[in-house]
């Protein structure tokens, strides 16, 4: 867990060094509940209805397309950038168009200003797309929007969206976990 909100001045995008730090974690008897946990304790909570705002680089259009239909088969609306939007269209996903940020107005910040969307999946490749991504990113922490800068953690918030409409989340101690390890287990 980083507290980005509190030093806005760096981008809230991780390196490899910095993936395999944290302080959270999420126990439960699916992955899709554990990570709802986990992103639940680093303040990310997932939603489990309304808008999700899409903007991937090129190179992720293909992986992205069974995320996208996933969210759009649960109900969410779909919004993307121009060339994301497309794609998905092209793929019978309905998305609507947003502007890219140096495009004009509205856009995607404006979109999270206004509480619009709820979830930003955002994948930035190379310093064309940096400004934008960096400014969306920012806009997301400040406005209480759950973010995905990977399609991994974007298919694992899908995971977790759909546990957390099938069940309430519960909390049990470490002991009770291990109690609930079989003994065939050899622990």
């Amino acid at each position: 867990m980083f507290p980005f909100n509190k030093f806005r001045e760096f981008d809230p995008i991780l390196g490899p060094e910095m993936r395999s730090t944290g302080e959270v974690m999420g126990i439960s008897d699916s992955f899709g509940s554990a990570f709802g946990k986990a992103q639940l304790a680093a303040d990310n909570v997932l939603p489990t209805e309304g808008a999700i705002f899409i903007t991937v680089n090129d190179s992720d259009k293909g992986s992205v397309t069974p995320i996208a239909r996933r969210f759009q088969e649960m109900g969410f609306t779909l919004f993307a950038t121009g060339g994301t939007a497309k794609h998905l269209r092209g793929r019978g996903i309905p998305v609507e168009t947003v502007l890219k940020i140096h495009e004009g107005r509205p856009n995607g910040i404006d979109m999270m200003l206004n509480g619009d969307v709820q979830l930003l999946i955002n994948t930035p490749l190379g310093k064309e797309s940096q400004r934008d991504d960096y400014t969306m990113r920012q806009a997301a922490i400040a406005n209480h929007v759950a973010y995905t800068t990977t399609l991994s953690a974007a298919n694992a918030a899908c995971d977790a969206i759909l546990s957390l409409r099938s069940r309430a989340l519960s909390v049990l101690s470490l002991q009770e976990w291990h109690a609930r390890i079989p003994k065939e287990a050899g622990v």
